[in-house]
């Protein structure tokens, strides 16, 4: 079994995993809900691609940062998933029939107030990519079995409000993946190890935390 093999059997098991989700009492009244899709595709070799977003300079959140495409929730969206969905056609142009939803990662926080659900996409091949310039400054495409080398993995630093803090990071030639989305990532890497995740829980804590320091 290859690579890619094992990681689509991985996926296909992944609708059966009971995904943490943050009890809705303890969200703040203001939070934003909001979603990303994780897209996947076949690579060269049996292997298997993974696409990241790094935003431009003038949006008004995480400017410059590595992310997924992704976004809040808009009134017309049914669901979460939708939202997904929707925003990887609005900024990568890609088509949602193409996208196989294999499934949900855990609940996740950002910083900005964004109550965050992950959902990974299966494509069954390299979709042809029209990013929204407004929105994406770059594509970064990247070798999945690379980033799970324990090679790539590594801290990331950031001061702000005179605070230090700490959080998962991922650094490959071409890209470097940091905060909520290298958390996500580390998720799904975990996952398809078939190791023991406690990130839905580190996220739940990092948001109540945040809001005892508001």
């Amino acid at each position: 079994m290859n690579f890619r093999e094992h990681l689509y059997s991985r996926l296909e098991s992944l609708a059966q995993r009971p995904a943490q989700e943050f009890p809705r009492r303890l969200l703040p009244a203001d939070c934003l809900p909001a979603a990303v899709l994780v897209p996947l595709w076949p690579g060269p070799g049996g292997g298997v691609h993974i696409a990241f977003t790094r935003r431009t300079d003038v949006l008004p959140t995480h400017r410059g940062q590595t992310s997924f495409p992704g976004g809040r929730r808009q009134p017309d969206d049914p669901d979460l998933r939708s939202t997904a969905l929707r925003e990887s056609a609005e900024e990568l142009g890609l088509d949602p029939d193409a996208v196989t939803v294999m499934g949900r990662l855990d609940d996740a926080w950002s910083s900005y107030g964004h109550h965050v659900v992950p959902w990974v996409g299966w494509l069954d091949k390299r979709p042809a990519l029209a990013p929204d310039p407004g929105e994406v400054a770059e594509v970064i495409i990247a070798d999945l079995e690379i980033l799970i080398r324990p090679e790539t993995a590594c801290r990331h630093e950031l001061r702000r409000d005179g605070r230090l803090y700490h959080s998962h990071a991922f650094s490959w030639e071409g890209g470097y993946v940091w905060g909520m989305t290298a958390d996500i990532l580390l998720e799904l890497l975990l996952w398809i190890n078939g190791e023991p995740s406690n990130r839905g829980e580190m996220r739940l804590q990092r948001m109540l935390e945040q809001q005892e320091r508001q």
